[in-house]
C-alpha cells in the first residue's frame, strides 16, 4: 500500500489498543486498575504476533507475546468464533506474569477469517489464594498464590460462559467486584473487536494484514539500526537478590551480554537456582526484563511491537530463580525480581553505551495490602460490598541519569502502575491516610542526585484487618553509578496503638492490625551519578531547601556547608579541597 495509508493504518492500531484500556478501566472493580491504571490492552495480528500495544505496563505486553499464542493454541484455533473471549492467569501453562494478572483473548473475524487478536489484561485486587490481594511472597508454591485459570473460553457468542464465570468469583473473597473485572476486560477486547472490523471495512483486510507486517518490520530494522550502534563485546555483571527470611543468603543472579553487529544475546547462566516464596521469575518475566532493556538503552521512539524483540536472543537455564519450573511461586518474581533483572543488565552495559544507563533504582511495587470486614454499614451497602481488599502500590527512586537528576516518587522500569489517591482510599476503605510525603536523605548523592522515595503513613480504621507487604532492596542497596552513592533501603515498620513498634522486612509475611495502629511504608531511594564533590554547590543548596536532602548530607557527601539557608562557601572550598576537587 502507499506510505500515507500504511500510516493511517498502522497508527489506528496504536489508537486503538488505547481506546480499549480506557474502556476497561471506566468500568473495572478494582481501584489498581481503574485508579492505578494497573491494565494493559494491545492488538495481535493473524499469527499471534503483538503489532500494536498501548503506553501500558511493559511487564505484561513482554509476557503477552508468549501467552496469546499458548491461550489461542490451548483452546485450539479452530474451534474458535466470532464473540469466543479466552481467559487464562496460569504462568506454567500460559506464559504470563503472575497469577493476580488475568489475561483475555479475543479473535477478530472479518469476512470469515481470523485477521487479528485482541487482547486485555488487568490486575485484579484478588485472585483468591492464601493471603487477601493474593500477594504474599512467603507462599511456598504456585498454589497458595490464587486460582489458576488455564485457558478457557469465558464468554461464547458474545455470552458469558456461566459455569466458568461462577468458578472463578466464588474463588475470590470479592465475587460482585470480580465479576466487574470480568466485565471491564470483556468489554476491551469488545471495543477492539468492532474498531478493527471497522478498519477492515474501510482499508480492506488484506491492507490490513500488510500494514501488520510491515510496521513488525520497520520496527524490526530500526532496532537492528540501534543495536549496531553498540560496540561490539562481551559485557558481564552479578547481583544479588533478597531471598525470603532475613538470615538467608542472598541469591547471585548473572548475566553475559553479548554484541555482535545488529544482534544482542542475554545469557543468564549462573544465576542461582529457584527457591521457595515467590521471587522467582517465570521464563517470561525475565524476557520482559531483557526486552524492557533493550529498548531502554536503544530508541524510545521506536513503535513498540513484536519486531523490536526479533534481534534479542535470551538464555535461562530452567530450574533458576529467573526461569522457574511449576510450582514455584512467582507472585514477587514480576515486580520485584523482574526490575532487578534489568538494574542488573544496566550494570553489565555501563560500559558499552554509559550515556543511556542509569544509577540503580528502587526496584519493587512495594505493594501494601489491607484488607478484612468494613465496619461501616452504610459503605458498604452503597458499593455493595462488605469484605473489601486494597492493592496499593508505592513509589520509591528512579536512579540518577548521566544528565540529569534521578525522578522522585515513581514506578520505576516495567511497571508504571500509579498510586491510588488519598480521597480513594479514604472513601472506599476504613484507613486514613495521614502522611504521603518525600523521604529526605532516600536519593543517593553524585553529581546527578538520585530520586528520593515516598512515604506513605496509613491509619487503621477496621476493626481487624490483616497486612502483607512485598518490598525490595531491604539488604540490598540501590548502588550509584561512576562514583555515585547508593540510595536508601526500604524501611516499613508498624506502631502498635498500645504502644511499641515492628519492623517488616522487605518480604513481610501476613501482619495482623488493630483499630488505631499505624503503618509506615517506604520503598528505597535510588542511586547517585557520578562524584558527588563536583555538583554544583548551588544544587546542593536547592536540595536542602526542598527537603530532598539534609544540610548534615549536603556536608558530609557534597562537601557543602549550609548555614542560615545559603552556602558557606569559605568552609565549602575548604570542604572541597580536602577531596582535591577546587572549589
Amino acid at each position: 500500500m502507499d506510505k500515507i495509508t500504511y500510516e493511517i493504518v498502522r497508527s489506528s492500531l496504536y489508537a486503538i489498543a488505547r481506546e480499549m484500556k480506557i474502556a476497561m478501566m471506566r468500568t473495572a472493580a478494582s481501584p489498581i486498575i481503574h485508579a492505578g491504571g494497573d491494565a494493559s490492552a494491545a492488538i495481535f495480528d493473524a499469527d499471534m504476533q503483538l503489532v500494536a500495544q498501548g503506553n501500558d505496563i511493559p511487564t505484561m505486553l513482554g509476557s503477552a507475546v508468549i501467552s496469546t499464542k499458548a491461550s489461542v493454541e490451548a483452546v485450539g484455533r479452530k474451534r474458535l468464533r466470532p464473540g469466543d473471549v479466552i481467559i487464562s492467569n496460569d504462568v506454567y501453562l500460559g506464559g504470563g506474569n503472575h497469577q493476580p494478572d488475568v489475561q483475555f483473548t479475543r479473535p477478530i473475524f472479518y469476512e470469515g477469517a481470523i485477521i487479528a487478536f485482541a487482547m486485555t489484561r488487568g490486575h485484579w485486587s484478588d485472585i483468591g489464594g492464601q493471603t487477601p490481594g493474593s500477594y504474599s511472597p512467603k507462599t511456598w508454591d504456585i498454589f497458595g498464590e490464587g486460582i489458576r485459570i488455564p485457558p478457557v473460553l469465558i464468554f461464547r457468542d458474545d455470552e458469558p460462559v456461566r459455569d466458568v464465570v461462577n468458578l472463578i468469583v466464588q474463588n475470590t473473597r470479592d465475587p460482585a467486584s470480580r465479576l466487574l473485572d470480568i466485565k471491564a476486560q470483556y468489554a476491551g477486547t469488545f471495543v477492539g473487536d468492532d474498531r478493527i472490523r471497522a478498519l477492515a471495512a474501510k482499508y480492506g483486510k488484506q491492507n490490513i494484514a500488510a500494514a501488520m507486517a510491515e510496521s513488525l518490520e520497520h520496527s524490526e530494522r530500526l532496532m537492528r539500526a540501534e543495536i549496531a550502534k553498540i560496540p561490539d563485546g562481551v559485557y558481564a555483571a552479578e547481583d544479588y537478590l533478597e531471598p525470603i527470611g532475613e538470615s538467608a543468603d542472598l541469591l547471585p543472579i548473572k548475566v553475559k551480554v553479548t554484541v555482535q553487529g545488529d544482534r544482542m544475546v542475554f545469557d543468564y547462566t549462573g544465576s542461582a537456582p529457584q527457591v521457595r516464596g515467590g521471587i522467582n521469575c517465570p521464563f517470561a518475566v525475565t524476557c520482559n526484563s531483557t526486552w524492557f532493556t533493550v529498548k531502554a538503552i536503544t530508541d524510545a521512539t521506536i513503535p513498540i511491537n513484536q519486531g523490536c524483540y526479533r534481534p534479542v536472543g535470551i538464555i535461562v537455564p530452567e530450574g533458576t530463580v529467573l526461569n522457574c519450573r511449576y510450582p514455584a511461586s512467582v507472585v514477587s518474581g514480576n515486580t520485584e525480581t523482574s526490575p532487578r533483572v534489568i538494574d542488573l543488565l544496566l550494570k553489565a552495559l555501563a560500559p558499552a553505551v554509559p550515556q543511556r544507563v542509569i544509577g540503580q533504582s528502587h526496584c519493587a511495587a512495594c505493594p501494601g495490602i489491607f484488607a478484612g470486614n468494613d465496619p461501616d454499614e452504610r459503605r458498604s451497602r452503597s458499593l455493595n460490598r462488605k469484605y473489601v481488599t486494597l492493592v496499593d502500590v508505592h513509589a520509591g527512586g528512579l536512579g540518577a541519569r548521566p544528565d540529569k537528576d534521578g525522578i522522585n516518587a515513581i514506578r520505576v522500569h516495567v511497571g508504571n502502575t500509579g498510586a491510588q489517591s488519598i480521597e480513594l482510599i479514604e472513601r472506599q476503605f476504613p484507613l486514613r491516610v495521614e502522611e504521603w510525603s518525600i523521604a529526605r536523605d532516600t536519593g543517593g548523592a553524585g553529581r546527578w542526585r538520585g530520586g528520593c522515595a515516598a512515604k506513605r503513613v496509613y491509619r487503621v480504621l477496621f476493626d481487624e484487618a490483616t497486612c502483607t507487604i512485598s518490598g525490595e532492596r531491604g539488604r540490598v542497596a540501590p548502588d550509584g553509578a561512576f562514583g555515585g552513592r547508593a540510595g536508601a533501603l526500604f524501611d516499613a515498620r508498624i506502631e502498635r496503638r498500645g504502644g511499641g513498634v515492628e519492623t517488616i522486612p522487605s518480604k513481610g509475611d501476613q501482619l495482623v492490625l488493630a483499630r488505631d495502629d499505624r503503618v509506615t511504608i517506604q520503598p528505597a531511594g535510588s542511586g547517585g551519578y557520578g562524584d558527588p564533590h563536583e555538583r554544583p554547590p548551588e544544587r546542593v543548596l536547592a536540595d536542602v531547601l526542598d527537603g530532598y536532602i539534609s544540610s548534615e548530607a549536603a556536608r558530609s557527601l557534597y562537601g557543602v556547608a549550609i548555614a542560615n539557608g545559603q552556602i558557606d562557601e569559605a568552609t565549602t572550598r575548604r570542604l572541597r579541597a580536602g577531596r582535591g576537587v577546587g572549589g
